[in-house]
């Protein structure tokens, strides 16, 4: 037998379909010693999996593992943390000087400035390599499992994959991103990342004090860093052991952060670079890593003796500083649209750890939805006061700049009735408003005292004591707060603008005003989309469309139930702001009078920008445009319906359903003629959302996809009844029996369907 060369067998196997590929790929991996030739093939391997400017990978993004299990399956088997690719990675670790350059032009623009300025964290200084003619920074050198790490991050900055993927949330590649992190950033300090790889020495010991580089993004003098291991130096156990446990965790906490939240610089030769490397599934990603480092941060001060412990506050501290700005960036390029509330979600994500002390991975990896509000119902308490000083941007910054995108929208409408309302919600909660306005306060007042109690101060004029929480004094988080306000807006001329300052008051009570406006609208929009729903049915035309089943767009139809929402989430948003803003409940029910006469035309807004009063109008263009987009059988009994009638079909149509389910989804996909006559009778498949309570009072919404089905529930209105009662007593005027009425009706049904299915596939075959 002859025998191929070790190479040729490599090359074989990347041209072999996925099963074969990943069969020969893992033999290969396995089988072979870390010699050159395996050393030498893992940067083509690496290159091959993901995409670049020259290839689509793998697909790894584009890949849905609901639509074939099996090959994605085996595919996340190869990739996963301890599956063959990575034994491949830990293989090669046994050189502890072997390493791969990975050029500093196919980073983002941020991280490349801060590298070639030198000034960066350990972890970059241990690996920059500098151009020998030009002295630059020309690369860094990584040793395998960073640069597996690394190529796997820059893969969701490329843009040349499905862009249709991220909405169902189940791709191979967020699959392994929630896989990754739970592995390698582990909840429990006392979990060791494995397996474990006692002789690999080729990270060089921190030194310590280390001090994060000064660079946009961070915040340099808050990110003060002992030692990542979280053991001392004065400690008997050498740094550098205690550095090699915990470096997988560095190398992802540092790059998935510095990648991802990476914010696009605005040049002239590339101004529209920022809107396309920003991506729905790129948000929902990043998000999915705040809450997870959230709860791998939490578990820093249950044991401050770990030696994970000081890289579990870093991680935090860094992911934060971050955040501001990448979350700022979001604010000023996302399209005015429902979309934004992607954009909402990771905000509050990241300033809520409170919400994410244990385990979310479980939620995110093969999600239903990707608003679910996951998390658990820890309230805020005062151990928190420090992390809202240490970010009190995030929280006063950011809140002035999303404001006034929801004085551009059309609040009745109600995915953005949801937006604001999940918005008051979060700043609604028990004492958050309270800590923030009294640091503001603190942080503007030049006179301020110096016992004031917080619950009592809040809505009170009186100056003339301090800032205290729960007998806390406030005076040292109000120095945090005044650090993170310079730091993280690096702008010399940022000049901070309070939230509750006398200036905003106009503002806040024109937003309340709005709220009522737009409820008062909903509520309109309610009277008129259930007049509009009684009409529909009504007509000749319409009776017979009804009675042969002959209807069109019978999964448009809207639900009341949950076209009430929208006027509900409204009056709670009306006394969430009231309570954010610090207005009197008192104040409400004369603006509730005064906003009947408030029109878009005569508002002080309307004037205020031609742009913004252009969108309002085409958005209230069309009020009753929202959607049942629930299960079309499991509308509720309309009054044109007959209660009993309706539920006994539907009990028949699920149990046919249910036995001949395989078969009707075999029937709609057939090409033949009897593909044609299935789809006229069968409903097409659709994807449907209905609302979930959690534990708490919370609902999210969860997609699900129905397959092709029978339904019978036409069969069951009124206007079918009449006109099979009339037919009948035609019937029985010709002296005709019952039976050879149904017969007649079973013909004529069939003589109907069979036409439109030779009419559309003649149409198609033309």
């Amino acid at each position: 037998m002859y025998y191929f060369p070790f190479q040729s067998q490599f090359y074989t196997c990347l041209n072999l379909p996925l099963t074969e590929k990943l069969l020969g790929l893992t033999r290969i991996i396995d089988q072979s010693p870390p010699n050159k030739e395996l050393q030498a093939i893992f940067p083509q391997l690496i290159s091959n999996i993901f995409a670049s400017p020259f290839n689509n990978g793998w697909g790894l993004r584009s890949l849905i593992y609901e639509r074939n299990r099996g090959e994605t399956s085996e595919l996340i088997n190869f990739l996963e943390p301890q599956g063959p690719m990575f034994r491949l990675c830990y293989k090669l670790l046994s050189d502890p000087q072997l390493k791969y350059n990975l050029p500093l032009n196919i980073l983002p623009i941020d991280l490349q400035m801060t590298l070639e300025r030198g000034r960066c964290p350990q972890f970059y200084a241990d690996t920059l390599s500098m151009d020998s003619q030009s002295m630059n920074v020309g690369a860094l050198a990584l040793n395998p499992f960073d640069y597996y790490i690394f190529h796997f991050a820059l893969d969701l900055l490329n843009n040349n994959q499905n862009k249709k993927s991220w909405e169902s949330g189940s791709s191979i590649y967020a699959a392994l991103v929630c896989d990754y992190l739970q592995q390698f950033l582990p909840l429990d300090p006392n979990d060791s990342v494995l397996p474990l790889i006692p002789h690999y020495s080729g990270k060089v010991p921190i030194a310590a004090p280390l001090q994060t580089a000064n660079w946009p993004l961070c915040s340099p003098s808050l990110l003060l860093i002992q030692d990542l291991s979280g053991i001392s130096n004065q400690h008997t156990t050498p740094q550098t052991q205690s550095r090699n446990e915990v470096w997988r965790t560095e190398t992802v906490v540092q790059v998935f952060i510095d990648l991802w939240m990476s914010v696009e610089q605005f040049n002239a030769t590339n101004v529209n670079m920022p809107v396309m490397s920003t991506s729905p599934e790129r948000v929902r990603l990043v998000r999915i890593m705040v809450k997870h480092i959230h709860a791998f941060s939490t578990k820093y001060q249950n044991d401050p003796a770990v030696r994970s412990s000081t890289l579990r506050k870093y991680a935090r501290q860094i992911m934060c500083a971050r955040g501001y700005q990448y979350v700022k960036h979001l604010v000023t390029i996302w399209p005015l649209d429902a979309s934004f509330r992607i954009v909402i979600e990771i905000w509050l994500s990241l300033i809520q750890p409170w919400r994410y002390t244990s385990d979310t991975i479980s939620q995110d990896r093969f999600p239903n939805d990707q608003y679910q509000e996951e998390g658990n119902n820890t309230p805020l308490d005062a151990t928190f006061i420090q992390f809202i000083a240490e970010n009190f941007p995030s929280y006063t910054c950011i809140l002035q700049l999303i404001l006034p995108r929801f004085m551009r929208l059309d609040l009745a409408a109600y995915k953005n009735t949801v937006m604001l309302f999940r918005l008051g919600k979060v700043f609604s909660q028990p004492h958050l408003i309270p800590i923030l306005w009294n640091l503001e306060q603190a942080i503007t007042d030049n006179n301020a005292g110096l016992h004031r109690s917080l619950e009592n101060s809040y809505n009170n004029s009186n100056l003339d004591q301090s800032y205290t929480y729960n007998g806390i004094a406030l005076n040292k988080w109000v120095a945090i707060a005044k650090q993170a306000i310079a730091e993280l807006n690096m702008s010399t001329s940022f000049e901070y603008t309070p939230v509750w300052g006398e200036n905003r008051k106009s503002f806040a009570i024109e937003f309340v005003k709005r709220i009522i406006a737009a409820k008062i609208t909903a509520e309109k929009n309610v009277e008129e989309f259930e007049k509009n729903l009684n009409e529909q049915h009504l007509g000749i035309w319409q009776s017979i469309c009804n009675f042969f089943m002959m209807e069109e767009n019978k999964e448009e139809k809207s639900s009341i139930e949950d076209f009430k929402k929208g006027p509900l989430f409204l009056n709670n948003c009306v006394h969430y702001f009231s309570h954010i803003f610090g207005l009197n409940e008192n104040v409400l029910h004369p603006l509730e009078t005064e906003v009947m006469d408030v029109t878009l035309e005569n508002s002080s807004f309307a004037n205020s920008s031609d742009f913004a009063h252009s969108i309002t109008n085409k958005l209230r263009s069309n009020p009753t445009g929202i959607h049942y987009m629930g299960d079309p059988d499991l509308m509720p009994i309309a009054t044109y319906e007959n209660t009993i009638l309706v539920r006994m079909l539907h009990q028949i149509a699920t149990r046919l359903n249910e036995v001949y389910g395989e078969t009707f989804a075999r029937l709609w996909t057939s090409p033949d003629f009897v593909g044609y006559l299935a789809r006229e009778v069968l409903q097409r498949p659709i994807t449907v959302q209905r609302y979930v309570k959690d534990i708490g009072t919370h609902q999210t919404i969860v997609n699900e996809d129905l397959p092709p089905r029978l339904s019978l529930r036409r069969l069951g209105s009124h206007v079918f009844i009449v006109w099979f009662i009339i037919g009948y007593i035609i019937f029985k005027f010709l002296s005709c029996s019952g039976l050879f009425y149904i017969f007649c009706l079973v013909i004529v049904w069939s003589l109907i369907i069979l036409s439109r299915a030779s009419l559309k596939r003649l149409r198609l075959s033309m």
